[in-house]
């Protein structure tokens, strides 16, 4: 693969239509939103407020539908407003990020890509992917951010990543954003310090476990509605004792000092056992998590460095839907 990772150029026949809202209006649309008063927005736009009301007035005729309700003591977006505010902040984050990428490319970079993962994936399928891609593109600068599929989702709406390896809990609740899900069922495994002393009853179960300390994910992650179900169908839940967190540090150095147990991917399971820092107790969990995927947003124009380190991801997952 060539290291050359520059974007295809333009045709003559592309057209380009003159945009309806200027950078001030967009900028005025953010101040406003956040101040929520046309006095404070404009003063934080270094304007008058007669200049930032113009502003406003010109590009409601623009649109033809009010943008704000005038209050006595500020100004509430309409429901049209904030559809714009939604898009005037997309604009922000794409430029802020645009300023950032030229930097890298200036300073000799080749690109750059911005990559969510939830933890599991991160010992197998992300390094392996990211050492195959850096063997090729050893000048694009690689950003992870390892987070819960609730908190990535997010970011990759919002234009602050450019792919994110996790789950989307309903497929249909979120139509702008695509998913390619891996071809492997994601296993769980219940662990705790190496010498913990479930390890050495026969035929553990899940109920022998109730009186532990469970360390979990925040509420609302994929993996902590999922693992909820399956203890639940161990009548676990309601007595149950969690400290929620998803820090994989904060999570083995609990482990280690004490009886506490978790549940993690098995990969992360087997990478910390194969360092003697936890133990896998022999308890199965009835049900896989729901698989894993890439999910990118639809209609988003990918860089060449972000395309290259997709097909990567799509390679070394085999997805299923790819």
């Amino acid at each position: 693969m060539s290291e050359d990772l520059r974007p295809p150029t333009g045709t003559a026949t592309q057209t380009h239509a003159p945009l309806k809202i200027s950078s001030r209006q967009i900028t005025l649309i953010n101040a406003l939103d956040e101040f929520r008063n046309l006095r404070k927005a404009a003063a934080a736009m270094h304007t008058t407020q007669p200049a930032a009301s113009l502003l406003l007035q010109q590009l409601e005729e623009r649109m033809g539908v009010p943008l704000f309700t005038r209050l006595p003591r500020g100004m509430e977006p309409t429901a049209f407003g904030e559809v714009l505010i939604r898009y005037a902040q997309g604009v922000v984050h794409e430029f802020g990020h645009a300023e950032s990428e030229i930097k890298e490319l200036a300073a000799g970079a080749a690109g750059l890509a911005r990559i969510g993962t939830v933890v599991g994936p991160v010992p197998s399928l992300v390094t392996r992917s990211l050492l195959a891609f850096k063997a090729n593109h050893p000048r694009v600068r690689i950003s992870i951010d390892v987070g819960t599929s609730d908190t990535l989702l997010p970011l990759l709406i919002r234009g602050d990543l450019d792919v994110v390896i996790g789950r989307l809990p309903d497929r249909n609740s979120h139509p702008e954003v695509n998913v390619e899900l891996f071809g492997m069922a994601e296993h769980m495994r219940v662990i705790g310090r190496p010498q913990h002393p479930a390890i050495r009853i026969k035929n553990l179960t899940l109920k022998e476990l109730v009186n532990l300390t469970w360390i979990l994910h925040p509420v609302g992650s994929p993996m902590r509605l999922r693992v909820e179900n399956i203890l639940a169908l161990a009548g676990m839940t309601e007595t149950l004792d969690v400290i929620e967190t998803a820090n994989l540090l904060a999570t083995t150095a609990m482990i280690e000092a004490s009886d506490m147990v978790s549940v993690v991917p098995d990969d992360v399971a087997q990478y910390y056992a194969r360092y003697a820092m936890v133990a896998m107790l022999p308890v199965e969990l009835p049900v896989p998590m729901v698989n894993l995927g890439l999910l990118t947003l639809r209609g988003r124009t990918m860089s060449a460095a972000v395309a290259s380190l997709v097909q990567h991801l799509r390679e070394q997952g085999n997805c299923s839907s790819c």
